[in-house]
């Protein structure tokens, strides 16, 4: 009973508290916030500066990078350890080495093209970066007609061309080769064929090389399994031979047919020594064995 009073009193206060919280809140909508708020609109912001790049052409600064201002002579040397600088290399020279090109095969895929070279005694095929001629030389480009390599022994650009005397001409291709005859048919995979019409048909290798195209048939280790006839002109010295379209060639004399470079020394082998060759193909599902005989 004694503290009901205060408790009264206390609840008098809170209420007092109140009243004047909302009357303070209702002076502050109805006098003050009309004052706060803005009479006109903002100025509008200003446009954003859009970005002006001033292209500048760079060969206004050869006279930089073509220079070594730090030198008398304005010379720029080679690296240290005498690797070579491509900016002195310039353009390729006629090589005096003993390198001859035999022929080419060039792909879209430049790492894949194959050159045959024989340089000094030894003939061998070539890829892009790799090195002959006992290590001399280094493939840099393999083109139709020429190749281009670095002379290891001066760091310069050379080439090597398929010489005009040669009977690898390059030149447009024309009629089939198929000769009219030096084939005799044994059976549908048995064929006798003369040495004087191998020899006349290879004098245009690359007008032959182009009458049929082989793409390579990968299999699921990554491995080229065989080399699968995509294509094939009519009337041409292979359909003469009983290749069809679709036969997939998978071994030469025994020898298996993994990449382009590996069939382009199975073609030097033959080319001069072979009596007898012997293709495995793959026509149809089946294993199947093509055999030449070379006559004289």
């Amino acid at each position: 009973m004694n503290q009901r009073p205060v408790i009264e009193r206390l609840a008098a206060i809170a209420l007092l508290i109140c009243i004047g919280y909302a009357t303070a809140d209702l002076l502050m909508l109805s006098q003050v916030r009309p004052l706060l708020l803005a009479s006109e609109d903002p100025p509008p912001l200003p446009a954003p500066r859009s970005a002006q790049t001033k292209l500048t052409d760079l060969r206004r600064y050869n006279v930089i990078t073509e220079q070594n201002i730090f030198s008398p002579d304005q010379v720029i040397p080679d690296p240290l350890g005498g690797a070579l600088n491509p900016m002195r290399m310039g353009e390729p020279v006629l090589t005096t080495r003993p390198i001859t090109l035999l022929g080419t095969l060039v792909h879209n895929n430049e790492s894949r093209s194959v050159a045959l070279v024989k340089a000094g005694s030894d003939t061998v095929a070539v890829r892009i970066d790799g090195k002959f001629d006992g290590n001399g030389a280094t493939m840099k480009k393999i083109e139709r007609s020429r190749i281009i390599f670095i002379n290891e022994s001066n760091q310069q650009l050379e080439y090597a061309a398929i010489s005009e005397k040669s009977n690898l001409k390059i030149q447009t291709v024309g009629a089939p080769t198929a000769p009219t005859g030096g084939i005799t048919v044994k059976s549908d995979l048995d064929r006798e064929v003369s040495k004087s019409m191998v020899e006349n048909a290879l004098k245009n290798l690359p007008n032959l090389l182009q009458e049929a195209r082989a793409v390579p048939r990968i299999g699921a280790n990554g491995q080229v399994e065989c080399w699968q006839i995509a294509e094939m002109r009519q009337g041409s010295l292979f359909e003469t031979l009983g290749v069809r379209r679709g036969d997939c060639i998978e071994t030469v004399n025994g020898d298996r047919i993994d990449s382009a470079a590996k069939a382009m020394e199975i073609f030097n082998a033959l080319r001069n020594s072979a009596t007898a060759i012997n293709l495995g193909i793959e026509r149809g599902g089946r294993k199947e064995s093509m055999n030449f005989t070379i006559t004289q």
